[in-house]
């Protein structure tokens, strides 16, 4: 299914503020938080940081984390995408108007699954190692800026994307702690 034109003008208005030339440092920067390199570091970092720092639960934690991610990235792609077809920006507006500049087919752009995912990883990374949950919460609106800045998504598709990589990210923190807890009772009982 070809994606149609489906944005609000609010959002155009808002895409356009933030899809503008702010020079090269600016595009770099925008270009590697979309970079699907930068999101599976992220994902192996707090992988990582869940193994060495919850010691006794390390094995929930990042299958909870490879949950959210799977639940995030997979049902938004196969079931929300299909459903919301909407075009992209830089497919949506006239040829020439957007400053285009990282790769993404013409398919669905809601909700944004790199900001998505980004979101379902500060969830889950920020419940097991608390302390990073600014840093992870910053990576993941630099990376909702990131994919409007390069042309591939609008407002409402980084904001979609965040709710829902929320959604799955405490949906695996509380199936987790239930989990853990069970455990926990099973042992003392």
């Amino acid at each position: 299914m070809i994606p149609t034109d489906l944005h609000l003008a609010v959002e155009e208005r808002i895409f356009r503020a933030v899809n503008v030339d702010a020079g090269p440092w600016a595009d770099a920067v925008a270009r590697a938080l979309s970079s699907p390199a930068f999101g599976a570091s992220v994902a192996v970092l707090i992988a990582a940081g869940l193994l060495l720092r919850r010691k006794g639960e390390r094995l929930g934690w990042v299958l909870a984390l490879a949950a959210a991610l799977a639940l995030s990235d997979g049902l938004g792609s196969q079931v929300v995408r299909p459903l919301l077809a909407r075009a992209r920006p830089v497919y949506a507006l006239p040829e020439g108007t957007v400053r285009y500049l990282s790769p993404a087919a013409n398919v669905g752009s809601l909700p944004s699954l790199h900001v998505a995912n980004f979101f379902a990883m500060a969830a889950v990374g920020s419940a097991g190692l608390p302390v990073l949950a600014p840093v992870l919460y910053s990576a993941a609106l630099g990376v909702a800026w990131s994919r409007m800045y390069v042309g591939v998504h609008w407002p409402g598709d980084v904001v979609l994307g965040a709710a829902w990589g929320s959604l799955w990210g405490w949906a695996a923190i509380g199936v987790l702690r239930r989990l853990l807890a069970r455990r926990a009772r099973a042992r003392r009982g």
